[in-house]
């Protein structure tokens, strides 16, 4: 990975600095390779060399936290130390932290998986001033900052005077809300990059990330952060400063409502609006200065937790690109050919689909298993709902299942429009296991989009990931999101310590012996889930099928069916899927990993309990399609009057007439 990182560096600074101006640093002619004076890079290079250079600093334990509160997370996170960091994600006992949790020790792969569990001492305070000096003095800790004798708001001024001299300049500020639920972000983002974190009541302006800001919430938003850097007198205005990015960890929507000029209403992401100087004030596409690029995260505690983490621990091994544009222009811009061969002189592999492989049947035949990629580049046509390939329609629910975390490009009109939506392509790849998201909130049309070879090029010399979606130099307010850690950045990894003991945690394991003693057989499952034993799963959960019916109740079903589908055990997950009800198979997403399974099935034929289970899983938008498959499929097996009666079924259980109308027409 070091290897990556320093052919790559050297690629882009040539790309990113006129040639004249490096050899005119080198000082040398001929064809030799030439110096780089970092002064004269561009300041998102520079960006991007505090980033890996603070990231070398600080060592990885590789020990994974796992906890149950918010509060016990701040106690762990409050262990950190300026020399080394270690992750820690939330279990609140849901189905998604336990996926998530397994897919982040696939991606990290720690030494020793620990929880640590809470008490009443560790409880947050409930007052909002208590709890921010709470969070304040936790995070100036771990730089042996926030002494009792020094003032509840001077901390955090403290803290940046320290990070200045002592550890290294703040590449940004983290903006929270200690009544967010995303706040767990916040504070691991601040503690890991070394940033300030300020505290904002997201109250004032709006809840929830799929909605809309206006205008004035917008201004509020803004000028509360720009007065709080005055506040903590640290330089901001320019690019190459001091702070240079800013996150925002709350759950606020990724797109806000501008007027501007004749265009009254016009939405753009927020994202691209923070971080642009007059950007309220400026006619619509004027040129404009940027002083910070910025990305913003959202979640429940455990979600933002991870979201955070993964931006912090993990480093890609493997990309998979899609390009579903033709070969012909504008479109070949951004082709997947060129980006793969982009991200192999970085030395990171690709699994491409390109021209002829471009259509929905090789995207549906790419995606029947788990998808083993850190990096996905896709590009692709259409609304929030769908995207348009080279030939064919897919829709959010044919987004891939993820095996570990991976930070997701998508060229494509509205995908982000409502990232808390898995009915949404952004929505879905986040519930999948996405933690960053690049995309556009509205109709941002192609130019909007930094060319994929280029963003590839950019993202292997180290610019983050917030930095290289963006054009460089002055730039209207547009509509592209940065759904995630701006920060995040690609390059070595970060070096490893050794194995961390946690006072008061006891091994992950050890919960499955109790659990066996207790008969809980749902807590077995879901604790070999999220220490990423599938084929373990698999192999026990099909013996009790078989063996010890009753033993397989609702809750084992919902532990199980993930588990085997990764191990690529499709009786199972077809016992598991008609197990469950139909709301949660659509909340979690199991029923369409059924779809990704049975795709071979669906290409000839299905037998009937098969049939039974994607019946029991279909649904929203794709449904006229799916039901026009999963009927093919099932006339070459069971006839044409089992098919008729297949359509008829659903078609009866739609509440829309245009609708049913669509899906009858696949009556033989």
């Amino acid at each position: 990975m070091k290897t990556r990182l320093i052919g790559a560096l050297v690629a882009l600074a040539l790309v990113s600095v006129p040639l004249a101006r490096a050899q005119e640093a080198d000082g040398a002619e001929g064809d030799g390779p030439k110096r780089i004076d970092m002064r004269q890079a561009p300041p998102g290079f520079r960006l991007g060399i505090r980033v890996l250079t603070h990231r070398h600093a600080r060592q990885a334990s590789p020990v994974l936290v796992i906890v149950d509160t918010p509060s016990a997370y701040v106690k762990a996170v409050a262990g950190w130390d300026e020399r080394t960091i270690y992750p820690v994600l939330i279990d609140d006992g849901s189905w998604q932290a336990a996926e998530n949790i397994g897919r982040f020790v696939r991606g990290f792969k720690p030494e020793k998986i620990v929880r640590l569990p809470s008490d009443d001492t560790d409880a947050l305070p409930q007052d909002r001033a208590e709890r921010q000096e709470y969070l304040d003095r936790t995070l100036a800790s771990i730089w042996g900052q926030g002494r009792a004798n020094v003032a509840a708001d001077e901390v955090i001024s403290e803290l940046v005077s320290h990070l200045q001299f002592a550890v290294h300049m703040p590449p940004g500020i983290v903006v929270a809300d200690v009544n967010d639920p995303a706040w767990t972000a916040g504070l691991a983002l601040a503690a890991g990059h070394a940033q300030p974190i300020m505290w904002y009541d997201r109250s004032k302006i709006y809840n929830l990330a799929g909605g809309t800001l206006s205008q004035e919430q917008t201004a509020n938003l803004l000028g509360a952060i720009e007065t709080r850097l005055e506040e903590l007198g640290v330089a901001w205005e320019g690019l190459g400063d001091t702070i240079d990015a800013v996150t925002i960890a709350m759950n606020l929507p990724v797109k806000c409502q501008l007027d501007m000029g004749e265009k009254k209403g016009e939405r753009f992401a927020l994202t691209d609006v923070i971080g642009l100087h007059r950007a309220l004030t400026s006619a619509r596409m004027t040129n404009l200065q940027r002083w910070a690029w910025s990305g913003q995260i959202f979640g429940n505690e455990s979600e933002a937790a991870y979201r955070a983490m993964c931006s912090l621990f993990l480093q890609p091994s493997q990309a998979w690109i899609f390009d579903g544009y033709p070969s012909s222009g504008p479109w070949n811009a951004y082709d997947g050919t060129l980006t793969e061969e982009n991200l192999g002189k970085a030395n990171l592999p690709a699994t491409l689909f390109d021209d002829p492989r471009n259509g929905v049947e090789s995207w549906l035949a790419s995606t029947t298993q788990p998808l083993e990629a850190d990096v996905v580049f896709v590009n692709t046509k259409g609304l929030a709902e769908y995207f348009d390939l080279e030939p064919g329609r897919a829709y959010a629910s044919d987004v891939p299942v993820l095996d570990r975390p991976a930070a997701v490009s998508y060229v494509h009109s509205w995908s982000a429009n409502r990232p808390d939506d898995p009915t949404t392509i952004a929505g879905a790849w986040f519930r999948a296991g996405a933690f960053m998201y690049v995309g556009s909130v509205h109709e941002p049309f192609l130019q909007a989009f930094i060319p994929t070879p280029t963003f590839a090029l950019r993202l292997m010399g180290g610019l983050p990931w917030g930095v290289a979606c963006r054009p460089d130099g002055a730039s209207p307010v547009w509509k592209i999101a940065v759904v995630g850690d701006p920060l995040l950045a690609i390059g070595a990894e970060r070096p490893r310590t050794g194995v961390r003991e946690i006072e008061g945690a006891t091994e992950l394991a050890r919960e499955i012996q109790d659990a066996v003693k207790d008969n809980d057989f749902a807590r077995v499952i879901r604790t070999e889930a999220m220490l990423g034993q599938d084929a373990e799963i698999a192999r026990l959960v099909s013996a009790m099928v078989r063996e010890k019916s009753e033993m397989f109740t609702v809750e084992v079903a919902k532990a199980a069916a993930m588990p085997a589908f990764r191990a690529h055990n499709k009786d199972l997950l077809v016992d598991c899927v008609l197990k469950l009800d139909q709301e949660t198979l659509g909340e979690t997403g199991i029923g369409r990993a059924l779809w990704h399974v049975a795709e071979s099935d669906l290409r000839t034929s299905v037998d009937v309990k098969l049939a039974s289970a994607l019946e029991r899983t279909i649904g929203g938008p794709s449904i006229v399609r799916d039901t026009a498959r999963l009927a093919g499929a099932v006339e070459v097996a069971q006839g044409v009057n089992i098919r008729n009666t297949l359509v008829d079924r659903i078609a009866d259980s739609v509440q829309d007439p245009n609708q049913a109308r669509e899906i009858r027409k696949a009556r033989r």
